[in-house]
């Protein structure tokens, strides 16, 4: 099912208990991040850095609002209060954000996002091959019963397009290629306007000068 329509986003989000400004809020600092390194970084900090700083603002975001974040077997989530549902945070390919697309995670991914898929596909009677497990890191029962999201984004030339969507399978290759639900969030625009910074009206304060006697 692919969410375009703003009144579909709006109560899709909703009904998951966020917003589509919060997301987009969390990529916009995972892209602040990423164009704040320089040519004297080491080359996979900016990426790094991108999805690090993206999951910490989704964090900050969600933690108010009764979600907890879980880093078992080092893969990092927010769960909401009920533990029913996950997000994890991931880079896309050139396919994200676009309704005319499927789009796939940029990277392969390891045994943690294999299991989580399993996850889905149980949890929401997906009737489709299941994926290859490997033989180690077998994910805990708490995991098996939470509903995993994948906040994705994509940088593009003049843009960040990102979504939130629901993976139902995975390759051999171990990237995604399947979804059971995608809802597309307004896409970034990146460009080289100057924004105006207005300071706070403040109250002139006067200060008394006195000769010291």
């Amino acid at each position: 099912m692919l969410r375009v329509e703003a009144w579909d986003v709006h109560g899709r989000l909703s009904a998951l208990g966020v917003t589509e400004q919060g997301l987009s809020d969390a990529v916009r600092r995972g892209y602040l991040a990423y164009s704040n390194c320089t040519a004297n970084h080491p080359p996979l900090i900016p990426a790094i850095w991108a999805w690090g700083e993206t999951v910490r603002a989704l964090r900050e975001y969600l933690l108010p609002l009764g979600w907890t974040r879980s880093d078992e077997g080092n893969y990092s989530l927010v769960v909401n209060p009920s533990g029913e549902t996950a997000i994890v945070v991931a880079t896309g390919d050139e396919g994200t954000g676009r309704a005319e697309a499927s789009p796939s995670t940029k990277a392969p991914k390891g045994p943690n996002t294999i299991y989580a898929i399993a996850a889905n596909q149980l949890q929401l009677n997906l009737f489709v091959e299941s994926p290859p497990f490997p033989a180690a890191a077998k994910p805990s029962d708490a995991r098996d019963e939470k509903v995993t999201w994948f906040l994705l984004f994509h940088r593009a030339t003049s843009e960040v397009r990102c979504e939130l969507s629901l993976p139902s399978s995975i390759g051999t290759d171990r990237k995604i290629d399947g979804w059971r639900e995608r809802i597309l969030l307004g896409s970034i625009p990146l460009d080289s306007n100057f924004v105006e910074v207005t300071p706070p009206a403040l109250p002139d304060i006067t200060i008394d000068v006195k000769r010291k006697t």
